[in-house]
């Protein structure tokens, strides 16, 4: 049974239920355990719509550079620094280092992902979708198509709760933001845009713009361990 593999939606500035979701863990040793532990209660789905309009407006305001309206390029870049010193307290924001990212398959490592320490990263954007190793059943076919029903409408919460009975597998993939040098990179672009220097204040903002890095996070949807779960999600006998 073939079934569309893009259970995806706009999660932008969207909270899914605490909990709904969890990163599989491969064993590790005991040093590992308390990193691993803070990933897994981290909230996978949580992405930074300040962010997200920070960004906006950077892009808005390379427009307004190349159309020659510096007056609308200057308010843009205070948005988006506005924008930007917001969402550095919305509790989004995750220590992780570069070289621990798992790139989207088909996409290559971009060049910079060399090992480091871990910093400040902020999701801006995000995807959700089925897990590699999705197998169609009827029941999970019919989890998916309803699912993507209730993502077109927004209701996100009832989605994951969908996939979650049926036993679903999903990954979500992060567009993410190394917050400080983001900050300091629009702090660079303002002063320029002051100084009259155009050009150069363009460059700081699409040097931002191409330190966008892609996370993938393999999650799996938790199942009820209450004697109620859905019957549709128990194993069936032959």
């Amino acid at each position: 049974m073939k079934v569309s593999r893009g259970i995806v939606a706009a999660l932008l500035g969207t909270t899914v239920l605490a909990g709904a979701v969890y990163a599989q863990q491969t064993p590790a040793a005991p040093a590992a355990k308390t990193q691993q532990k803070a990933e897994t209660q981290r909230d996978f789905l949580k992405l930074s719509a300040d962010g997200a309009n920070a960004f906006r407006a950077m892009h808005q305001a390379r427009l307004a550079i190349f159309e020659a309206d510096p007056a609308a390029a200057k308010k843009l870049v205070a948005d988006s620094r506005a924008a930007l010193a917001k969402a550095k307290t919305d509790s989004t924001a995750f220590l992780k280092a570069e070289a621990d990212f798992k790139v989207p398959q088909g996409m290559k490592s971009a060049p910079a992902a060399v090992a480091g320490p871990a910093i400040a990263w902020l999701p801006i954007d995000g995807q959700l979708g089925l897990s590699e190793d999705f197998v169609a059943t009827p029941a999970k076919a019919a989890a998916v198509a309803d699912a993507n029903k209730r993502l077109e409408k927004g209701q996100r919460k009832e989605a994951i709760e969908r996939l979650q009975l049926a036993d679903v597998s999903v990954t979500f993939t992060m567009a993410v933001v190394p917050l400080d040098r983001t900050i300091a990179d629009m702090d660079q672009a303002a002063k320029f845009m002051d100084e009259g220097k155009y050009y150069e204040a363009n460059a700081a903002m699409k040097k931002a713009e191409d330190g966008i890095r892609y996370d993938v996070v393999v999650a799996a949807v938790a199942m009820p361990s209450t004697a109620g779960a859905s019957k549709e999600s128990a194993p069936k006998t032959q």
